[in-house]
């Protein structure tokens, strides 16, 4: 009798649906020409991959304008906000990117990216337009 509540048990947890998980890249890359590196990203290999019910995220560092690239991080995200400054926590929304501030001196700054409306869209390609068009409106505010 123990034994078939048991089965029973278990089968009733397997029918119980579970929380839907987003696959997303989980590697260090780069955008633009790295000379540096003559081997290929982790980025391309789709195996490396974590899970999260939350977002995936791209972690742009900070950018040098004499360099003709830019490093990243590809990651999950188990949370729905930012710390974007010292004091200021912000909410986190599909295919938007965050100017990150740390609390250095001099101050340095990242793009946190992210997305949750695919498998991999934090991968090389993914999240490429909102950085381009996050970095453009950043441009213009400094020019102006």
């Amino acid at each position: 009798m123990l034994t078939t509540l048991s089965l029973l048990f278990v089968c009733l947890l397997l029918l119980l649906p579970f929380g839907q998980c987003i696959v997303c890249s989980q590697c260090n890359g780069w955008h633009g020409y790295y000379p540096d590196r003559e081997r290929v990203s982790t980025c391309d290999n789709l195996n490396n991959a974590c899970s999260s019910t939350q977002f995936c995220v791209k972690i742009i560092d900070p950018i040098e304008e004499n360099k003709g690239y830019s490093t990243f991080k590809s990651d999950c995200w188990y949370q729905t906000q930012l710390q974007v400054t010292p004091h200021n926590l912000t909410h986190v929304e599909n295919n938007k990117c965050y100017r990150y501030i740390d609390n250095q001196v001099p101050p340095k700054q990242w793009m946190y990216c992210f997305c949750n409306d695919r498998d991999h869209c934090n991968s090389a390609n993914g999240l490429k337009s909102a950085f381009v068009l996050t970095t453009a409106i950043s441009l213009l505010y400094v020019i102006f």
